[in-house]
């Protein structure tokens, strides 16, 4: 004898719709009282500004003490979790490039958005036996690259996100085909909120990579959907995948495309691949409450909210999550305590 779940109207029409992209995405600090720090950053090739992939960084305490290891992923990004208040190193030392070692505190919040640059060694760079440098990366004039490297260090470092732009636009002058530079320029105008300007930029970048630059693609899928255009989301993020298909972001992006075109079965799929690849990214389980609430799969919206409060307990939507949670857990006992329904009279 079925009963009835009884859902507020305000649950079906509300939508929790996070769309970080992959160079927007900016994660909130840990309130007072959370002592769990993280540290989160990007690996770039000094020369070209690409990110670098498979690169073994190591973090230490002030002390020497290692704290753990890990391995830049195909977009250059790395994290370190779970860590406590203090002094860190963060080290790379890669054959044929010179030694990284970069200092990073941790007081009462967490540190994202860091910048290491790879800088090949003088003997490679010379043409030492095994040395590997690629005719693109010596065709980049060091005008175009020291401008590009003033632009990352305004917007990543400073946050100036308007200032940054004049330093790729000068990038782009000296070597018309910088597409990362393109990418970059495109990632600040959406900060802006420019969102022509943005769009112009980031399908530059594309063109002028071949269509094989992923980091653009995840972006320009990201403003697709900020901008409601889903299918045209859907096709970028999708090449997205095919480029990367380990990176969470392109995953993510599919999910938010497939969501905005009421594709809740596919979208719910495409979000498990995020939650495989990256299960402590919070906004991905609002995400999944979006999927959830509409297929009226309950115990999985409870969830969702359970581990979204689990990772970010304090942030901007923390507040409307735990109401969220506790009206749709009164609903389930009201449900669940609910007298059933007298068998039909004969």
């Amino acid at each position: 004898m079925a009963r009835r779940l009884v859902v507020f109207s305000f649950l079906a029409a509300l939508v929790f719709f996070p769309l970080p992209s992959w160079s927007q995405t900016r994660p909130t600090s840990p309130g007072p009282g959370v002592r769990t720090l993280y540290i989160r950053g990007i690996l770039r090739n000094n020369d070209t500004s690409e990110p670098m992939q498979n690169v073994k960084i190591e973090l230490k305490r002030l002390t020497g003490e290692s704290v753990g290891v890990t391995f830049t992923r195909s977009s250059g990004e790395f994290e370190f979790i779970g860590l406590g208040g203090g002094t860190y190193y963060l080290m790379i030392e890669e054959r044929g490039f010179d030694q990284v070692r970069e200092s990073v505190e941790l007081l009462n919040s967490s540190r994202w958005g860091i910048q290491l640059f790879l800088r090949r060694s003088i003997e490679v760079v010379r043409g030492a036996p095994g040395s590997t440098v690629s005719t693109r990366e010596l065709s980049i004039p060091h005008k175009a690259h020291d401008a590009m490297e003033k632009g990352l260090s305004r917007f990543y470092e400073k946050n100036d996100f308007k200032g940054s732009i004049p330093f790729f636009q000068r990038a782009v002058a000296e070597f018309p085909t910088y597409y990362e530079a393109y990418h970059q320029m495109g990632a600040a105008y959406l900060h802006l909120e420019q969102v022509a300007e943005a769009e112009q930029a980031l399908r530059k970048s594309i063109e002028l990579s071949g269509k094989t630059y992923f980091p653009a693609h995840v972006d320009l899928a990201a403003m697709l959907c900020n901008s409601q255009r889903f299918a045209e989301a859907e096709t970028v993020a999708r090449r997205s995948i095919e480029l990367d298909g380990n990176s969470w972001q392109g995953h993510y992006q599919l999910t938010c495309a497939l969501v905005g075109l009421n594709q809740l079965e596919a979208a719910e799929k495409s979000g498990q691949e995020v939650r495989t690849r990256k299960p402590d990214y919070a906004p991905l389980y609002l995400l999944m409450s979006n999927i959830h609430i509409r297929l009226r799969a309950y115990p999985a919206l409870l969830e969702d909210l359970d581990t979204f409060l689990r990772l970010e307990p304090d942030g901007p939507m923390s507040a409307q999550a735990r109401d969220m949670r506790e009206k749709i857990q009164a609903s389930l006992v009201k449900a669940q305590n609910a007298p059933a329904a007298p068998p039909p009279k004969p």
